[in-house]
Order: structure tokens, then sequence, then C-alpha cells
């Protein structure tokens, strides 16, 4: 270990200076770049790397030798249409890799998934469909998914797709050779998703279905159906009301099935990792949890199996359960002490590493280790143009809002600030809103504070990851209480004499409805505002029969007639007249996500008002600017505008 340690520093200390002379101002371009390289994936022998490589002409997939940083690539995909979700071996020859594009549907954007193999030895890309349903006349709307690599069968996977034949979606074992389709299970449970062992075995389905009747209590309810054989019929393992109750999501199951892990807040009220008896359908114990944040999700290696769960402070941190897992991320740890590390791929063997490494003021790289022969080194740099560059440290913070709440949040300040000097600042609340802000390295947030800015984020209540108290005491306060705490934000930084007082708001997705809100609710209070697909109409959205799903119940009650038409009260598009500074819109015309028609709409009834109001429309754009292009234009129009108005 002593010999990989030493061997990093050395490599570290030439990426850091090998850049003498600090540049006095970084070009835009350097942070609204795309992650340079993303989703490494090493082989199960540990010999090859695939991984996304983000280039101006689109994301592309490219194999390299192990450790070698010469790239071939193996696939093209095309820019502003195609997104590569994920990359995965099956085997040591053939790579799946997971597509996504938007595409009209009744006239709003939907995203519509594909599955491609690469024959890494051919070099051949087959599209996997099935030859009977491309015959449908929809079927460019249809998803494929992948549900199992078949850890011991290299030349097959298991995909599931929806079937008219069955009105559902089954599960089909698709040949990598040929391409073709085998009905595998047939879906006569009324099953959305499929989940497998990491044998390939059938186990799990989860159905989520709307209930409405006279009889029927209305919300929506997820199923969850289970076998202990392939020979066996599935039953019914569990079944609730999503949003009421104790959570209850399976991560996986033990070697014999007998027991399933189960995610769940439970007694502790807080996401915790829970043994469940299938056979007398009680929980056993609690294997793991934090006293203070929810677990994320479970970690599965390269063949699908659990091997264990992540959590989040001000960082993700992990829990294996194997000894051998835990040794291998410790040894990677302390040969990167000064960075905040996690496994991002290994060979079935152990021995050959990827690890991921980030500090809150430096971008995101990859390490390869090869435990074998105690050797290590830098692999690549997500954001290559920022390393050697002067960068903002991140703060932790916690405030008590103005009912006695603690939250917390993240303080960035500029650069190189002078003695006594405040300056403006720049509230950044997130999306989701069941989502939160990390004190990791944010490309947007150090755009921000190098231009001279502080940067506030706060994970109002309503955020996930601070246990089921603290998320569902968001539900229904949209403009109201979630706002508040963004408020309380800013008035306890201002009482800490840290900025000069000037303010704008910039947000994204939730962000950008909680700027255009505080527009009508707090206008003295910001100078200027930016909505980046933003929502400016709660009912609009309430209403869209292609958002009527359960993430709309935690908003409002769909029930509630009432309580919809409160949702006018804070929608920034009913109280134009309330706007006083100029605001920024950007949206893209392919928002899956948030129908950019909510910032057009605005645009066009502000600009009849006479508001100073600029928008950008985005050709081709997605909800997470997620295009070279894109993210240049946006980025290049949120500084110019908080020069010119901050």
């Amino acid at each position: 270990m002593k010999k990989i340690k030493y061997l990093l520093i050395t490599l570290a200390c030439a990426l850091n200076l090998n850049t003498i002379a600090m540049a006095a101002s970084i070009p835009i371009e350097s942070f609204s770049s795309l992650p340079l390289l993303e989703s490494p994936q090493i082989s199960p022998d540990g010999k090859s790397m695939v991984s996304i490589y983000n280039t101006a002409k689109g994301p592309m997939v490219v194999q390299s030798q192990f450790p070698s940083n010469k790239l071939t690539a193996l696939a093209q995909l095309k820019k502003a249409k195609d997104r590569v979700d994920f990359v995965r071996w099956s085997g040591n020859k053939h790579v799946i890799i997971g597509t996504s594009y938007p595409d009209n549907y009744r006239g709003s954007y939907s995203r519509v998934s594909r599955i491609y193999s690469i024959d890494t030895e051919t070099k051949k890309t087959r599209e996997l469909t099935h030859r009977r349903l491309r015959k449908d006349p929809w079927h460019k709307l249809q998803s494929y998914s992948l549900v199992s690599t078949l850890k011991n069968d290299h030349e097959h996977i298991l995909v599931s797709t929806y079937d008219t034949r069955d009105k559902g979606y089954s599960l089909f074992k698709v040949d990598l050779t040929d391409g073709s389709f085998d009905k595998y299970q047939a879906n006569t449970y009324e099953i959305d998703s499929w989940f497998a062992d990491h044998d390939g075995t059938v186990r799990l389905g989860i159905g989520i279905k709307k209930q409405e009747g006279l009889f029927a209590d209305k919300g929506h309810f997820i199923t969850i159906w289970y076998r202990k054989t392939a020979d066996d019929k599935f039953k019914k393992l569990h079944h609730k009301q999503m949003g009421k109750g104790d959570t209850f999501a399976v991560l996986g199951l033990t070697e014999d099935a007998t027991k399933a892990y189960v995610l769940s807040d439970r007694k502790t009220r807080r996401q915790s990792l829970w043994l469940f008896d299938i056979a007398s359908g009680k929980f056993e114990k609690k294997i793991f949890g934090h006293e203070k944040y929810d677990l994320d999700g479970g970690i599965n290696d390269s063949d699908g199996e659990l091997i264990g769960v992540t959590w989040s402070d001000d960082f993700e941190q992990r829990y294996y359960f194997k000894d051998k897992d835990r040794q291998v991320l410790d040894t990677v740890k302390a040969s990167l002490e000064d960075y905040q590390v996690f496994i991002a791929s290994k060979s079935r063997d152990n021995t050959k590493v990827l690890a991921y490494a980030i500090q809150d003021n430096s971008p995101g790289k990859y390490f390869w280790f090869d435990l074998s022969a105690n050797k290590g080194g830098i692999w690549f740099s997500q954001y290559p143009k920022l390393e050697n560059q002067p960068l903002a440290s991140v703060q932790a913070i916690e405030f008590l809002a103005s009912d006695g709440k603690t939250i917390p949040g993240y303080l960035t300040m500029p650069v190189n600030l002078q003695p006594d000097t405040k300056p403006p600042l720049v509230v950044l609340p997130h999306g989701g809103p069941h989502s939160r802000d990390y004190r990791y390295f944010d490309p947007l947030v150090q755009l921000i504070a190098h231009e001279g800015y502080a940067v506030l984020q706060i994970n109002f209540r309503g955020s996930s990851g601070f246990g089921t108290d603290f998320e569902t005491s968001g539900y229904y306060q949209w403009g109201r209480r979630m706002q508040q705490d963004i408020m309380d934000g800013v008035d306890w930084l201002n009482k800490q004499n840290l900025v000069n007082g000037d303010a704008c708001i910039v947000g994204g997705s939730y962000g950008g409805y909680v700027a255009l809100t505080a527009a009508i609710q707090t206008n003295q209070a910001f100078k200027c505002f930016v909505s980046i697909a933003g929502i400016s109409d709660l009912e609009e959205m309430i209403d869209d029969e292609e958002r009527a799903d359960s993430y709309v119940a935690n908003i409002v009650d769909p029930a509630d007639s009432d309580a919809k038409k409160a949702l006018a009260d804070v929608s920034a598009i009913n109280h134009l007249d309330k706007i006083k500074a100029p605001i920024l819109l950007i949206h893209g015309t392919k928002d899956t996500r948030v129908n950019f028609q909510q910032s057009s709409d605005f645009y066009s009834k502000a600009k009849s008002k006479g508001l100073n109001v600029r928008y950008i429309e985005l050709k081709d754009g997605t909800h997470f600017l997620d295009n070279p292009d894109n993210r240049k234009i946006a980025y290049g129009e949120i500084s110019a505008f908080l020069n010119k108005y901050l």
C-alpha cells in the first residue's frame, strides 16, 4: 500500500503543479462543458474498460485496456438526440449500452429507452429490439429496459418491454449473437418492473397502479410480487398505498432467496436496511442504518449482486456487507487521503479497481489501482480544464428557520476575496424538490463563485436524505413553508455580515419555481431571477394528464378541488403585476420533466405586460442541459445576466 500511496502522491503533484501561473480568469466554457468521461466499467476479468466519453459531436462509448488511457471508439451517438444512460459488461466480450431519447406523444415529449449490444472483438453494434414489435406503428415510442446480464450466460441478457399480446411488460431472453428475442416470462400479474437475482432467476416484480372508483381508495398502490424458484407462480409479497405507512423497497434477496433486503423507514423514521423473512411476512432484524441520515440505496457489483448500501452526510458514504469489499475501499482511501472516494468499478477478483475521487473545490477524477501488482495512478479528470485553477471551497452550514426547525445547507464564498469585502449573493435552490444538495464540486456553483458572488444552497424541508419527517414536512408546501425556509436562510446569512445585501435567485426545475415564486412573494429582496426549466403554473402541471402520477400527490391532494384552486396563489403566472425585477427564462423544447410551455407561456404574458423578461429557448434541449452546446449557451446567459443586474 505504501508504494501505491507514493505513486499517487507523485502523480497528484504533477497534476496540480504543471501550470506555474494560475489564470486570472477562467473561461465560461471550462465550467459549461460536460464531464469528459463518465460511468467507466471494468470487465469481469479486469483486462478492459468501457465508459461514456462526451465529445462536441455527442456522447461516445469508448474502450481501453486496463489501465491505459488510450481510448478506442465503439459507438457514436447522435448529438442533441441520444443520451447514454449506462454501459455494462456481459462477460468479457459484449458491452450493453442503455440509451434514451425524447419523442413527441400527444403534444408532449416523453423519454424513450433503447438497448444496444457491442461485440468488442468485431466492433459490431446491434440495436436490441423485438422483430415482431418493430412492426407496430407506435414502436418508436416503445422503451426497452435491461433486467439482467446473466452472470453465468455471457451470450444472453434479459430485457423487458411492453408486449401487446400480454397487455403488459413481459420479459425476453435476448441472444447477443443475433439479437433474437425469446419469451422468457409472460406478464399475467400487472407487473411493471422485473428483477432477477445474479444467477438470472426472475424472482421479483413490482407493479404500480392508480386506483379510482366507488369502493376503492383513490391513490397509487405499489404491489411487490415474489417467487422462490423459476417453476413457482408469483405471489404478492407486499401491497401498500404509496405515501402512506412505512416505506418498503426491496433491494435484493439473500443467496437462498428466502429473505429480502428491504429499505424501510419503519421504527426509525429514516430509511434503513432490514432483513425481511418472506415465508412469515415479517421483518427479522435491522442490518444497517444511520442515526441522522437516510440510506440512499444499494450497491451492486458488476454481476448484479447486492454488496452494500450508501448514505450521505455532506458526501456519499458506503457500507459494505463483506470484509473483502471494505478492504478494497479502505486501501483506496488510504492512498487518496485528501479526497472523498468511492469505488467506481472493479474486476470480479477485486484486484483491478477504478476509484472516483473528488473534493469540494477540485473536479472529480478517476484513479486506477492494480492491487495485485501494488500499483496505481491517475486515469482521467472529468473537467481537465478546471484542474490547476483556483476554485472555491464549500462550507457546510445550519440555521434555524422562523418556526425553529434546523435547516442544513452550504455556503461558497468567492476565491481570493479581499479583506472586509462583502460580495453579492446568488441563492441556488436545488430541483426535485425531493432531492438534496451536497458539498461536492459543482461546476455551476464554481462558475458563480468565480464571477465574484457568494452562493447559498439550502436543503429546505421537503429535501430527501434527512429522514421521513423532514421530507414529508415539505409535502403540500410549494410556495409556502419550503419557500420560507429559503428566505429564512437568506435572512440568516445577511445577519452573518458576510454578504452586501444584493441578491439574485438562480434555480433549475423546482429551483426555477422557487425563483419565479420569489419574484411575486419577496420581490423587494432580490435584484433578479433566473428560472431554468422552471414551473410558473402549478395548476397546469397538476392538470396535465401526463403528469398525473404519484409525485403530484406530494404537491396537492388531487381529490381536493379547493386545494387545487389554491395553487393559483403560488403560481407566478397569475401574479405578473407583483414582479418588479428582471427575469431570465431558459428552457429546452424537448424537456420531458417540465413542459417548455411553462416558460414560453409565462414569457408571452410577461412580455405583454411590459416586464423585463428574457427567454432563451433551447432547440432540442432536455431538462438536464445534457447537450454541450445548450449548456454552454445557458451558462453564458446566466453569467451575463448576473453581471448585468447584480
